[in-house]
């Protein structure tokens, strides 16, 4: 290694510490205190959950397509695996979640069970869409404001369920109702549980916007710049390593530099 080599990797490395510190310091800012929207999320995520699994189960017997039993069975799956990570993030929250289902869910579910064959699929599907639409708005908004690692993470898995079975459920062509909300909602428009409706919130959640990305111009304008003066100063170093010795030797006024014994031989 020339010499100055090492000085060089020690900045650059230093670089690399100080635009890694804003990530570091902004986790664990975030990994705070669940809110109480944080914890009524986690309830309506096991709500959704024990009103998602007997409708399934009925769906095995009463549907009379072969798509919509195919629909019930992944939705049963994965809103199963979502109701054990409610369940785990509950505990780690100390939160008690209740079982009974909520009466509105309760009132569906009779519904359903009146009914058969294509009538029992218009009322399966438009009763998932009932408890996906619900839940979507809460999780997207709880993913952009949470300040707890592990409701965050829920939020995630919550968000990213329901959007994939939205659009099934659309294609279902048995949806009474529109999907998503209409462009010109109102500013004023509250979400289930009483949460304002942000469309910019919801836009910047979606698109993985927010806080944590405004620190990424930084890093990276930090990264260039350690990366500009540690070329600048490689530079120098090789250039000062390829001089000639006797160009830096200085000799007293009146004395001649003498010939090297090399050079006289010639």
């Amino acid at each position: 290694m020339r010499p100055g080599t090492g000085t060089a990797l020690t900045l650059f490395a230093a670089a690399l510490l100080l635009a890694s510190a804003p990530v570091a310091a902004h986790a664990e800012a975030k990994d705070g205190a669940a809110s109480t929207l944080d914890l009524d999320f986690v309830r309506r995520v096991h709500d959704t959950v024990l009103g998602v699994a007997p409708a399934a189960a009925l769906a095995k017997d009463m549907s009379a397509a072969a798509a919509v039993k195919t629909l019930a069975a992944r939705v049963d799956t994965e809103d199963a695996q979502l109701g054990t990570l409610a369940r785990t993030t509950a505990a780690t929250l100390k939160l008690t979640l209740t079982d009974p289902l909520p009466a509105d869910e309760k009132a569906q579910l009779a519904t359903l069970r009146q009914h058969t064959g294509s009538v029992f699929d218009a009322y399966f599907v438009n009763y998932l869409w009932s408890l996906d639409s619900d839940l979507l708005p809460v999780a997207t908004t709880v993913r952009a404001t949470t300040k707890n690692a592990a409701v965050r993470k829920l939020s995630e898995r919550a968000e990213a369920i329901t959007t994939g079975q939205l659009p099934l459920l659309q294609k279902s062509g048995l949806l009474r109702t529109a999907v998503t909300p209409a462009a010109s909602a109102p500013a004023a428009a509250k979400l289930p549980g009483g949460v304002p409706y942000n469309q910019d919130l919801m836009a910047k959640a979606r698109s993985g916007g927010g806080s944590f990305m405004a620190t990424i111009p930084v890093r990276l304008g930090v990264l260039a710049t350690a990366l500009v003066v540690v070329l600048a100063l490689t530079w120098r170093l090789r250039t000062r390593s390829r001089r000639p010795r006797h160009s830096a030797e200085v000799y007293p006024v009146g004395v001649t530099r003498r010939p090297s014994p090399t050079s006289s031989s010639r």
